[in-house]
């Protein structure tokens, strides 16, 4: 059997939405027109509208109304609905045919009757003579309802039903294996006929493969959607059928807008955007930054954070607990350390190299000038060379000492 999916009538607000649910399936699937000449019989076909209501909160129905349009046009699903047989399952309501309005009537004894989750039933439409023209005909289903003390409204829900031609199927659209790792390929796969074009449809593809029945897909990285669509019939109304398969990815790749993680994230890489560059690189225990910071910085509270370059344009950029770095260019009070200052080289705002350091020492190589002169209060100081450029700056007399060692200035 063919599903066809209910849709609003046209302009339908949210408090004209129909309060019950609709489902049409159609027998044959798909509903196959009639020959062209009017001496052969009609095809015979049947539509099953099966009705319920989702919402716990019961509705009250006055009555259901099932127009199906009839005539010689593509449009038109019958020939002559007298010849219809119609059916509802409901026990106290009736069903007939209106023929100036081309509407099957299903009412209650009563004023109305009351519709819960738990009274779904069925509105069963028989012996339909198939329009003689391939095309696709509306079908629209008109309640009027109401819950509680509200008054009654007209609500519509709408569908399309496609009568196809003579000896058109689609069928059996698999999709193998339909589990995946991330990068894998999947092969699809269907059954058809040759009186139409087919189109497969997944996200940033449209291919044509009408004269295909199975295709290879390779490389997919995120959880999948097929459809395979065919299509018949005059340009001007053709008839569509869609069939779907899907492909689930473990550990598929995501692209998501904005994205808030309140646990614990692990990444193996960080890219830049746009261009890809790499960010971050991140381990167990390490931070690996292998592009550049730059900006308002980086403030870290935690350890374990290697940086190759800080390249920082305002004062305070970069704020961190632990450091290990090889190089730090900056301007103004660029980097504040807490503990555990390690690095390779820093270097003056013009990129000459300021300060190396190893383990217990510090050598400055190049001159060193500041208007507060240099205050140190560890050990290991030995200075080449300080200059000055504001009177005298650095005074020593009787020699200088930190923390009770001797500094030797040469």
């Amino acid at each position: 059997m063919t599903v066809e999916i209910q849709t609003q009538g046209a302009g339908t607000s949210a408090e004209r939405e129909p309060l019950l649910s609709y489902q049409i399936t159609t027998d044959p699937s798909p509903l196959e027109a009639s020959p062209e000449n009017p001496q052969t019989p009609e095809e015979i076909g049947e539509v099953i509208i099966s009705v319920g209501r989702q919402d716990p909160i019961p509705a009250d129905v006055e009555w259901i109304r099932v127009h199906v349009p009839a005539g010689t046009m593509a449009v038109d699903l019958a020939t002559d609905l007298a010849k219809i047989s119609p059916r509802i399952s409901l026990t106290g309501w009736t069903i007939r045919l209106d023929a100036a309005a081309k509407e099957f009537v299903c009412k209650p004894t009563g004023s109305h009757d009351t519709i819960g989750p738990d009274r779904g039933f069925t509105i069963q439409l028989s012996d339909i003579p198939i329009s003689r023209k391939i095309g696709t005909a509306p079908v629209t289903v008109t309640e009027r309802s109401r819950t509680g003390n509200s008054s009654f409204q007209e609500r519509v829900t709408a569908f399309n039903l496609g009568k196809f031609p003579a000896g058109f199927y689609l069928r059996n659209f698999l999709c193998e294996p339909s589990i995946i790792d991330n990068g894998g390929d999947v092969k699809l796969t269907w059954e058809r006929s040759t009186n139409a074009t087919y189109e497969l449809l997944y996200p940033g593809c449209d291919r044509d493969v009408t004269n295909r029945t199975s295709i290879d897909i390779k490389g997919i990285k995120s959880d999948t959607t097929f459809y395979l669509r065919a299509t018949t019939g005059d340009p001007t109304n053709p008839v569509i059928r869609i069939l779907s398969a899907q492909v689930t990815v473990l550990k598929p790749d995501l692209v998501v807008g904005n994205l808030t993680v309140t646990g614990d994230l692990r990444a193996g890489q960080i890219l830049s955007h746009p261009g890809g560059i790499p960010l971050l690189d991140l381990s167990l225990g390490l931070v690996k930054f292998k592009s550049v910071v730059v900006g308002e910085g980086l403030i870290l509270a935690d350890y374990g954070l290697r940086v190759d370059k800080i390249w920082t344009t305002h004062a305070d950029a970069v704020t961190v607990e632990k450091l290990r770095t090889n190089e730090i260019k900056g301007t103004g009070e660029a980097v504040n350390i807490k503990t555990d200052l390690r690095v390779g080289q820093i270097s003056s705002p013009g990129g000459a190299p300021m300060l190396n350091l190893n383990v217990g020492f510090m050598k400055i190589e190049s001159h060193v000038v500041a208007g507060e002169g240099l205050v140190v209060n560890g050990y290991g100081l030995r200075v080449d060379k300080i200059g000055k450029v504001q009177g005298e700056q650095v005074n020593v007399s009787g020699g200088l000492t930190v923390d009770g060692r001797s500094v030797i200035v040469s």
